[in-house]
């Protein structure tokens, strides 16, 4: 490869390079939306799986009588210069790789059903992108207090701590259907419209649920 040749693939490898940037930094900030509304209902999410780009780049190389070679954005006149124009045309497709690499990734849910005033059975279930359901798997069920607090101030109630609220099972063993189950009791004194969020999580993936504190 030529020294002219190696100069452009360099400044385009440099440009692919700062929009590929450009779209991680964009799918970050998308990434970073909040997972519930004010009332905790669930927001919608985003994704780009790819960016189609069709470049034309016209570059002025300038290089001096002591042979350096520089990016100019017009030719540079003199006796002492020499300049050269190169066109260039690049199109193509950025894809953005699933995560685990193309690999099955863990696919989590987790849902609720009152059973009494202050009681809430807790319902998980664990497979994988691929359909495959995880057996004699470890989920570990929490409290977040952080979140609850967040979304009780939206209704005004100020949630210092859940009290004496609890769950049965804390890990949990999915079985042969990929599911396992807890029981939820919350503090009969905490206010009827605080938000109690609950996450279940497996190999970093987390999965959250909200329910009310108790029947109005």
């Amino acid at each position: 490869m030529s020294d002219s040749s190696q100069f452009v693939a360099e400044s385009l490898e440099e440009l692919l390079v700062a929009i590929a940037n450009g779209v991680r930094e964009a799918q970050e900030a998308l990434s970073e939306a909040p997972p519930f509304d004010a009332y905790g209902r669930p927001l919608p999410t985003y994704h780009l799986p790819y960016l189609d780009f069709d470049l034309k780049v016209d570059l002025n190389t300038v290089e001096t009588s002591g042979g350096l070679r520089a990016l100019r954005v017009l030719p540079i006149g003199g006796s002492q210069n020499t300049t050269q124009k190169i066109s260039s045309s690049l199109t193509g497709r950025l894809v953005s790789i699933p995560a685990g690499d193309g690999l099955p990734v863990p696919v989590l849910t987790l849902n609720s059903t009152r059973t009494a005033a202050r009681q809430h059975a807790l319902n998980l279930s664990l497979s994988n992108s691929a359909g495959e359901i995880l057996q004699n798997a470890q989920v570990e069920i929490n409290f977040d207090l952080a979140t609850s607090q967040q979304l009780s101030q939206t209704q005004g109630i100020n949630l210092k701590n859940l009290g004496t609220s609890r769950l049965t099972q804390a890990i949990l063993v999915t079985d042969e259907q990929g599911q396992a189950a807890t029981e939820l009791t919350i503090d009969s004194n905490l206010p009827a419209k605080a938000s109690i969020v609950i996450t279940a999580e497996f190999d970093q993936r987390i999965s959250r649920i909200v329910v009310a504190a108790g029947n109005e």
